[in-house]
């Protein structure tokens, strides 16, 4: 049996879903290199990916498989084209590997800025390998699903995260209770591959949609402003 045959057997038990020869390819190159033992169960399935949880010897570990065939490509395309960095070939597969690249890249820049993020272990080609959130029972459940117990601390250190990545020049562009994990009452950002700086064209819009979007979540548990907190985000205030 071909080692591309054997992993997507693996796979298949936990998603029941063919990957393409790249996928396929780029996993073994990770798992002969020590970063990937094996494959739990998946934790998440989008338009973009799914997200697995997996091991590297005895640890967890969280495994982004970014689709290459996937109905959002032309969104993706919009995001990367504000990027310098990661001007590729307009084929769909250099696209993919840009982008994971891109975001493998942003959280190794966020985590470094203290922005509370998964720590990120690995990238090869559209697959990404890091730190899994949550317990040995199950992961981390998004903002929009956890039982939330301190909404104000949270809601405060979101706005800290927010505000540290403008003054780094830098705004998630998809922020919402659907880009944020809650592991023991502590926020944890992600998806943040379509971050952008800010002398994109669109980054104070990105930035307005951002706010409005998590204070609208927040108004269910206490009182929020939205132009305090755009406010403190740009450095125009030092409370929210």
């Amino acid at each position: 049996m071909s080692r591309e045959k054997e992993l997507e057997e693996i796979l298949s038990k936990t998603e029941g879903e063919v990957f393409e020869k790249a996928t396929l390819q780029s996993l073994w190159k990770l798992m002969s290199k020590g970063y990937i033992s094996s494959f739990d169960f998946p934790i998440s399935t989008g338009k973009e990916g799914n997200v697995f949880r997996a091991k590297r010897g005895d640890e967890f570990i969280a495994v982004k498989i970014y689709r290459i065939n996937t109905s959002t490509f032309r969104n993706i395309s919009k995001y990367l084209m504000y990027d310098s960095l990661y001007k590729v070939r307009k084929d769909r597969r250099s696209i993919i590997f840009a982008w994971a690249k891109k975001e493998f890249n942003m959280l190794k820049r966020l985590h470094s800025l203290k922005v509370r993020v998964p720590e990120p272990i690995a990238n090869e080609g559209n697959v990404i390998v890091m730190e899994y959130i949550g317990t040995a029972e199950q992961p981390a459940p998004l903002l929009k699903d956890a039982a939330i117990e301190n909404a104000e601390n949270i809601f405060c250190k979101l706005a800290e995260y927010l505000r540290i990545m403008y003054r780094a020049g830098i705004v998630h562009a998809d922020f919402s209770e659907y880009n944020v994990l809650i592991h023991e009452n502590e926020a944890v950002i992600i998806d943040v591959g379509q971050t952008v700086g800010l002398d994109t064209p669109m980054a104070f819009e990105f930035l307005k949609r951002d706010v409005k979007n998590i204070t609208r979540f927040f108004r269910k548990y206490m009182s929020v402003d939205e132009e305090a907190l755009l406010k403190y985000i740009v450095g125009e205030k030092d409370e929210i």
